[in-house]
């Protein structure tokens, strides 16, 4: 009966220090894509997904981009799917370091329009270095669930024409 018992205590401690985890990761990515609205006060994460989605993301031609997932293979036709809605690194080219590359921030994949060959992508990065991004990484760092599932909000991240497709 103790290691049972033992064993229960164990599981739950596990299962909240995950969503604790969660829950702090999800509060640094919010506070990091808090610094795109430089100078407004929003206190509640309907504010925050309001102001983020009416800022005018910036346009990178996806022509000068190199992109790589990190943690799994995409198929070609599956890219741009994979992309939409998801938070990338944004790097540039190392000429000194060849195999280093700098890692410049993180942006979110607002759109992409295949026809113009653009992603629009939401950042605090200064427009000067976006400008010089070349690499663009995709991991497995979601956006907080808490951006997504506004009350009486329509998400840009959650529309179905979110590509234009040739």
């Amino acid at each position: 009966m103790e290691i049972q018992s033992a064993y229960r205590v164990s599981y739950k401690r596990s299962a909240a220090e995950k969503h604790d985890r969660r829950l702090m990761r999800d509060a640094r990515i919010i506070a990091y894509f808090k610094k795109c609205i430089n100078g407004k006060e929003v206190d509640t994460n309907k504010e925050l997904s309001y102001e983020l989605a009416s800022l005018v993301p910036y346009e990178v031609p996806i022509s000068s981009l190199t992109i790589s997932h990190l943690h799994c293979q995409i198929p070609s036709s599956e890219l741009f799917y994979s992309l939409n809605a998801s938070i990338v690194g944004l790097g540039i080219s190392s000429d000194v370091f060849e195999d280093l590359p700098l890692c410049v921030g993180l942006g979110i994949v607002r759109g992409i329009d295949t026809e113009r060959g653009i992603l629009y992508v939401i950042t605090p990065v200064a427009e000067n270095v976006v400008e010089k991004v070349d690499l663009l990484w995709q991991g497995f760092i979601q956006l907080p669930t808490s951006l997504l599932e506004v009350k009486d909000y329509r998400s840009p991240y959650l529309s179905p024409y979110v590509l234009a497709s040739t």
